[in-house]
């Protein structure tokens, strides 16, 4: 019975953090709410294969469980077949009590509440599952976790409940222990996780199963988060408040963008400038916003970029290198910096969060150049092999809260409307390759599929253009629909990080001129059931190789591979209202030494300001034209 315990204290782990953070630092979604479904039907008496019963060991796990939940997370427990013995008893199939209502500040009533309660009645799971979704609400996030020792033995079918729950909204999960079950049980505990949007997990498999449940709930209470130290960008130059390295967080106008300054330490110093938001759409269906650097906002100007979103997270970088030392955008004592919305096929950002990050890079230590490396050439894609795939990592939802990884394969999956993002280490000289592996789910059709994009430490594009020359072994992503339980492969590959790509006249080469964490980002568009995968990373090259030679300047950090650049904890910034800014927000961590075994997590010490569980509309909107103009699309000035 210790061993089956142990399996399902996993188990509910992987859910209760999937519903919970990995860390108690980090702040859950102030909406989301879990419920945990104990089954105490007459068959949890039965013993275990190592001893004991299992509502014994059921209790063993919710009690761990419970006991490691972070005090913001809003949990409640609710208990079916645990008062009414027979099924031919009045009541049988309505048996089921909410033990306590999803709040914080109730863990000593949860467990203390555990002890109350023995194997006894029938297993009404669809009536308990009906009435724990009623407990949570018809709002905000919601999971269910579900443990059950076998079938159902009353109607209704808890199938079809958790079609109709994951219908009402699309922030609704309901994730599924199974504990000592037969085949026949496990279908249908299968059944009910796959119609819920959630996953099914075995308690029979104790450490896939702690992996599994853990990425679960911390999956289910972390948003799509943009996050930064607040500021307040204004309508002119004239009075814009001033940002350093870091990471901030503004609201998109309704007319005229946002204005900041940037006060440089040292002439010849390389300002990078980025910014991520939500997108509604893909492509031009998408929304667009821009980057502009400025030496003088009336005269000189020194760098552009533009989003093209091909996920729901929308990114881009400016930068003000310019092959001569003395150029004004190289020198100028303040740098002006203009974010605004782009107007396209929408735009409708205003209200809605954008996060800015800032990097000032240390000049060269001979500004001329000479013994700088070349640019790398284009790398080649190469066939990758999906390995043995690694289970305990927790995709983040955005740039944010993603977890630093290394290269090998991933599982993971993704449902409809979700982005999940990993980061991973890039030095000079180096490129990343991302490859996903999948299996369409059946009655699915798929216009776009999943899609993969790779973006810079200050969210630069950086990506190989694999439009017309994709391998031959990746699905027809933009043009053919890919039926239901047919594979899905698609990739993406960053290019080789050289400190004079920031030569090349477009954004994507510029992108790769500094070193430090690359993000992969999977969405997912289509309106179906959940996507499992797996996602396979390669680093390729030799780490250091171009490596310039920085000037030693205090205040000022080289780039380096396991570096994020930006950090919310370090930045400061001019409130042009007078008011001190808030505690600051960390939306990045630097990268540590990794195995397989460990992952690390964003620094979020500030409040979520964007929740993307909508499934995107319109996915098709993606047509030839808009990848066409994206391909035509030449930014004028500098870009990251």
């Amino acid at each position: 019975m210790i061993r089956l315990a142990a399996t399902l204290t996993a188990a509910v782990a992987v859910v209760a953090v999937m519903a919970a953070p990995a860390a108690a630092e980090e702040p859950v979604d102030p909406g989301s709410r879990m419920m945990l479904v104990l089954d105490s039907s007459g068959s949890m008496a039965e013993a275990t294969p190592s001893g004991g019963t299992r509502i014994d060991a059921a209790k063993d796990a919710l009690r761990q469980v419970i006991a490691g939940l972070p005090d913001d997370q809003e949990v409640g427990l609710r208990v079916y077949g645990a008062e009414v013995f027979s099924q031919n008893d009045p009541g049988a199939c309505t048996d089921s009590q909410l033990i306590a209502q999803p709040e914080t500040g109730n863990r000593d009533a949860l467990t203390a509440a555990l002890d109350d309660y023995e194997p006894y009645g029938e297993t009404p799971i669809g009536y308990a599952l009906q009435e724990a979704g009623k407990d949570l609400g018809t709002e905000r996030p919601r999971t269910i976790v579900l443990v059950s020792d076998g079938e159902p033995t009353c109607a209704p079918d808890p199938c079809e409940v958790a079609t109709q729950l994951a219908g009402d909204g699309v922030d609704v999960r309901i994730d599924v222990v199974g504990l000592d079950v037969d085949e026949v049980a496990r279908d249908k505990l299968r059944c009910i996780a796959d119609n819920g949007r959630g996953t099914y997990y075995d308690a029979k498999d104790a450490d896939d199963l702690v992996r599994s449940l853990d990425t679960s709930t911390t999956r289910a209470s972390r948003p799509f988060d943009l996050t930064g130290t607040p500021i307040q960008g204004t309508a002119s130059p004239a009075d814009a408040p001033t940002v350093t390295t870091g990471q901030y967080l503004d609201t998109v106008p309704l007319n005229d963008g946002l204005w900041y300054r940037i006060e440089r330490t040292v002439p010849n110093s390389t300002i990078h400038v980025g910014v991520a938001h939500y997108s509604a759409d893909l492509g031009n269906a998408g929304n667009w916003m821009s980057v502009d650097l400025y030496a003088d906002p009336e005269a000189m100007y020194c760098g552009h970029s533009m989003t093209f979103p091909l996920g729901n997270l929308g990114y881009t970088a400016a930068m003000t290198w310019a092959g001569e030392p003395e150029d004004a955008c190289n020198t100028a004592d303040v740098i002006y910096v203009h974010v605004g919305e782009v107007q396209n096929i929408r735009k409708d950002l205003a209200g809605q969060p954008v996060e800015i990050a800032v990097y000032e890079e240390p000049p060269l230590a001979d500004p001329s150049g000479r013994d700088l490396a070349a640019a790398p050439g284009e790398p080649a894609w190469t066939p990758l092999e999906a390995a043995d795939p690694v289970t305990d990592v927790v995709p983040g939802t955005s740039i944010s809260n993603a977890p630093v990884v290394s290269d090998g394969t991933y599982a993971f999956d993704i449902n409809s409307g979700e982005t999940q993002v990993v980061a991973i280490p890039l030095d000079w000289g180096q490129n990343v390759q991302a490859q996903l592996d999948g299996i369409v789910p059946e009655a699915t059709s798929l216009g776009t599929g999943p899609t993969i994009q790779i973006s810079g430490p200050v969210r630069q594009e950086n990506e190989v253009d694999f439009y017309g020359s994709q391998p031959e072994d990746w699905s027809e992503q933009l043009w053919g629909t890919v039926r239901g339980g047919a594979a899905f492969r698609v990739g993406a590959q960053t290019l080789t990080v050289g400190y004079l790509n920031r030569l090349a006249p477009t954004a994507d080469p510029r992108g790769a001129s500094v070193p430090g964490l690359r993000y992969v980002q999977v969405s997912y568009f289509d309106a179906g059931d959940p996507m499992r995968y797996t996602l396979t990373l390669k680093t390729n090259g030799t780490a250091g190789e171009g490596a310039p030679e920085y000037a030693e300047v205090d205040g000022l950090t080289p780039p380096v591979a396991d570096s994020a650049l930006v950090n919310g904890d370090e930045q400061a910034a001019d409130d042009p209202t007078g008011d001190p800014t808030s505690d600051p927000t960390s939306g990045d961590q630097n990268a540590e030494d990794q195995d397989n075994e460990n992952q690390s997590l964003a620094d979020g010490d500030g409040p979520p300001w964007l929740s993307i569980g909508l499934a995107v509309a319109g996915a098709l909107a993606l047509a030839g034209a808009a990848w066409l103009i994206r391909r035509n699309r030449a930014p004028s000035g500098s870009t990251s």
